[in-house]
């Protein structure tokens, strides 16, 4: 009986320190450098068989803090896309600063908030307008249109380094974004005091491509490529709100009007 026990308390003891052995031959997960390929079952959880090879370009922990500008102007001279005026004189322009700030919650994942002030102005001198045919023909001027908007939102940006060394990479916005406007149309007398007021909730997407020009700083541009929208607009004459209108679209294009150029700290 004693023998029994004694063999199977050298049995246990040797199991255990078997086991330890093993634990401590197990490789443990390293941190993964700037520029590093992530394996896919670090970047998804799980191993994967189809799916883009990427290099860590914004760590884990991170925080970046920034701002996107972007300044669209047009002018008569682009006759192409005024093929229905003639003799016309008319200028535009749009710019747009947005601060913003995130953090990244995991490699190459980041969520952060943005603000966005909006100002555009257009003026039609004078042009006649024609619809292909005399009896549609009409003659406008002395025009002018501004607007204004307040735009707060969210957004989840996930990244794709391109090269060994985390300085260029792509990446793909998803924003929930809350908009505030007033735009205002001036062509006599009487709409001196005429405006329409707008608040607009839209989800959206902004692809685009970073590059690091310096440890800390880099640069990138995005461009907006349409969303879904639900719009409310009521307008105001003379103090008075005399018509509202609510409506929704989806709207899926690249937009000329939405491209921005950012700079960010990271720290």
């Amino acid at each position: 009986m004693m023998k029994t026990l004694f063999k199977i308390l050298l049995l246990s003891v040797a199991l255990l320190f078997g086991a330890g052995a093993m634990a401590q031959d197990k490789p443990k997960r390293e941190t993964i450098r700037l520029g590093g390929e992530i394996n896919k079952a670090d970047s998804l959880g799980k191993k994967e068989k189809r799916g883009l090879s990427q290099h860590l370009i914004i760590p884990k922990g991170e925080w970046q803090l920034g701002a996107q500008i972007s300044h669209v102007s047009m002018s008569s001279d682009n006759s192409e896309y005024m093929l229905l005026l003639n003799n016309i004189n008319a200028n535009g322009a749009m710019t747009k600063v947005a601060p913003f700030v995130a953090y990244s919650y995991r490699d190459n994942r980041s969520i952060g908030m943005r603000f966005q002030y909006t100002s555009a102005s257009g003026n039609v001198q004078s042009g006649d307008l024609s619809f292909l045919s005399d009896d549609l023909a009409f003659h406008i001027e002395d025009i002018h249109a501004d607007m204004s908007s307040v735009q707060t939102a969210i957004y989840h940006r996930s990244y794709i380094g391109l090269d060994s060394k985390g300085r260029i990479g792509l990446f793909s916005d998803i924003m929930l974004g809350y908009t505030n406007g007033r735009t205002r149309f001036i062509y006599n007398e009487q709409t001196q005091d005429t405006y329409t007021k707008s608040n607009q909730v839209k989800l959206s997407l902004h692809p685009g491509i970073v590059v690091f020009a310096m440890n800390n700083i880099s640069t990138h541009v995005s461009i907006g490529i349409g969303g879904v929208s639900y719009n409310n607009t009521k307008y105001v004459k003379n103090g008075e709100v005399i018509g509202t209108r609510n409506f929704s679209k989806a709207n899926f294009k690249l937009d000329i009007l939405d491209i921005s150029i950012g700079l960010s700290i990271h720290l």
